[in-house]
C-alpha cells in the first residue's frame, strides 16, 4: 500500500517516456507531452482495458472511469463500483491488469512516436490555465476549499 497519490502505472510510465524520448524545442521534451498525454488517458478510460488469457480471477472485472491520476481516487471509485475490499483478491487483480493496460498504451504511444506519428491529445495545462500545476477534478474531493494561486505574469 501507498499514499494513494499518483498511480504507480502512470509514474512508471512517465518516468520510461522521459528517459527514451529526447527534448524538444523550448525546453519542453514529447516525453513530458507523452507524459501529459498517459496522465489524461488514465484519467478518461474506462480502466482496465487488458484481460489475461489466463485470468487470475473469474468473471468479469469491472471498468470505471477514474477523472483523476491519483490512486486512491481511481481505487475508491472501483470499489464502490464493485462492491469490493482493498484487500480482495478482485482488487489485485484489477490493478494489475490497469498497470498492463498503461503499459500497453505507453509502448503504442513511444511505437508512434518512434515512427514519427505521434502527436500529442492532452487538453490540460494547468500551468498556462491556473499558474500551478494540478489536476482538472480538485472540486470532486474537496469541494471550493481548492485555493486559488496568484497568476504568472505573462
Amino acid at each position: 500500500m501507498g499514499w494513494g497519490t499518483i498511480c504507480g502505472s502512470n509514474a512508471g510510465a512517465n518516468m520510461v517516456a522521459n528517459l527514451i524520448v529526447g527534448p524538444r524545442v523550448a525546453g519542453a521534451t514529447e516525453g513530458h507531452l507523452i507524459s501529459e498525454d498517459i496522465m489524461q488517458w488514465y484519467s478518461d478510460t474506462a480502466l482496465p482495458v487488458y484481460v489475461p488469457q489466463k485470468p487470475r480471477q473469474t468473471g468479469e472485472i469491472v471498468k470505471t472511469t477514474s477523472e483523476s491520476p491519483l490512486c486512491h481516487v481511481s481505487v475508491g471509485k472501483w470499489m464502490k463500483a464493485a462492491g469490493k475490499p482493498i484487500g480482495s483478491p478482485e482488487r489485485k487483480d484489477r490493478c494489475a491488469r490497469v498497470a498492463a493496460s498503461t503499459a500497453f498504451h505507453l509502448v503504442t504511444m513511444l511505437n508512434d512516436w518512434k515512427d514519427g506519428k505521434y502527436a500529442a491529445k492532452s487538453t490540460h495545462a494547468p500551468v498556462k490555465d491556473f499558474g500551478i500545476t494540478g489536476q482538472f477534478n480538485c472540486m470532486e474531493c474537496h469541494g471550493n476549499n481548492v485555493p486559488t494561486p496568484p497568476m504568472a505574469k505573462k
